[in-house]
């Protein structure tokens, strides 16, 4: 009974954990960028950093001499990207459509003294983001999000405040990883075909 207790209580943490959203969390607001690591309600800053003391050098150890391996041919690393590349493709695909868009707030102000100019790029700058929102929309989920553009006649310099946060459960990362594990390693533990050609002359001579 104790041992099913403990097994339940196991699996339903491990069930609440692959719930946890994990992402990235970015800022732009007056000319400073702000990156941080989202794991659940935990925020973890990336940029910037705080500056840290300077450690002591450490004594530089010789290195031992050893077999070293031999670097991959340019034919054998093409071939490996080619084999590689169409599940690259579909992890790419699969990761686009589980993350989600948290927030995205973007306000741009297009400023210029000449009011024809100002004019003319606020038309180009809303009909760029005409273009690019449906795009986001099609590929992504996005749960809140906010859009604002204006144009000042005054100012010389635009203005822009950019903040975005996109996550994904740690459940989907762990599914789509072994996905991919189990289609790559496959291919990489496939032997050369140099290797083959080499062991097949050395049967046939002996």
């Amino acid at each position: 009974m104790i041992v099913l207790l403990v097994l339940g209580i196991v699996v339903l943490a491990l069930v609440l954990l692959s719930l946890v959203r994990v992402g990235v969390w970015a800022e732009w607001a007056q000319k400073t960028f702000t990156l941080k690591l989202l794991a659940g309600p935990v925020k973890i800053t990336l940029f910037p950093r705080k500056a840290k003391q300077p450690k002591k050098p450490k004594p530089v150890k010789a290195k031992k001499a050893g077999s070293k391996k031999k670097p991959k041919s340019a034919g054998e690393i093409i071939e490996l990207v080619k084999q590689l590349l169409p599940v690259v493709t579909d992890a790419a695909g699969r990761l686009r459509r589980k993350i989600r868009i948290d927030q995205f707030y973007l306000d741009l102000t297009v400023a210029s003294a000449d009011p024809a100019k100002a004019a003319v790029n606020y038309g180009r700058l809303n009909g760029a983001i005409g273009m690019f929102w449906p795009l986001v929309e099609q590929n992504f989920k996005v749960k809140q999000w906010r859009i604002r553009t204006g144009v000042d006649f005054v100012t010389q310099r635009p203005t822009l405040y950019f903040r975005a946060a996109a996550t994904l459960t740690i459940g989907q990362i762990l599914a789509l990883g072994v996905r991919v594990a189990l289609k790559v390693l496959p291919i990489l533990s496939k032997p050369k075909s140099g290797s083959n050609s080499r062991q097949q002359t050395q049967k046939e001579a002996v």
